[in-house]
């Protein structure tokens, strides 16, 4: 059976949430969108964090999905990194934020996130997305263990129920203009051809603010 595309808006925080409102109302009511949200709110505290935290419980009441989209979305320097991991720091302007750390790390960062998560009081969060999409097997099977009935990497959807799907994203986030048209003419050929082959790849359509 054919899947819905699944649409994603991606690394919504305090400091952007009244954009990301006013792009999802001009999307439109029949979209619901999985919303990547990134818990930490710093010094932004007070009538900021209030109105922020109110616009989560308003996107939830509408039916999006809330996901845990890393914890400050900015990697700590300080923690001990793999190669590999240096390396996806490197690519993403540090914001590869779970890219490379150890088990001890990674527990301690997601329990960091999760209690940031709390503050919102919207309830458990349905899902975890590492920034950048760098994440490990290790993240993977932490997540499960924490009891998040979805999560998603680059090109894998998992849910609880369901298991693991292939998904295909596009996202225009980060590339240089010449390469933004390239990437909207593919998005809507695969999804004319994804109308009529059901079995390919779920397409993931992914908007940052």
């Amino acid at each position: 059976m054919r899947c819905s595309p699944v649409y994603e808006f991606h690394d919504v925080g305090v400091c952007n949430f009244s954009q990301v409102a006013g792009e999802l109302q001009r999307f439109g009511s029949g979209i619901k969108w999985n919303l990547m949200v990134i818990p930490f709110f710093g010094d932004l505290e007070g009538e900021a964090f209030e109105k922020f935290a109110m616009q989560i419980l308003e996107w939830k009441k509408e039916g999006h999905a809330l996901y845990l989209h890393g914890c400050k979305h900015k990697a700590d320097l300080n923690l001990k990194r793999s190669l590999l991991g240096r390396f996806a720091l490197f690519l993403t302007n540090s914001e590869a934020e779970f890219a490379g750390l150890s088990k001890n790390d990674l527990k301690m960062l997601l329990n960091k996130a999760l209690q940031e998560w709390q503050k919102f009081r919207a309830g458990e969060a349905q899902g975890f997305v590492a920034p950048a999409w760098y994440g490990s097997k290790t993240l993977f099977y932490l997540c499960k263990e924490l009891g998040f009935e979805n999560y998603s990497s680059r090109f894998i959807m998992w849910n609880k129920k369901n298991g693991a799907k292939l998904s295909i994203p596009f996202s225009t986030a980060g590339l240089p203009k010449f390469a933004i048209p390239i990437v909207n003419f593919c998005e809507k050929a695969y999804l004319k051809i994804y109308g009529i082959f059901g079995f390919l790849p779920v397409p993931r359509i992914v908007k940052h603010p």
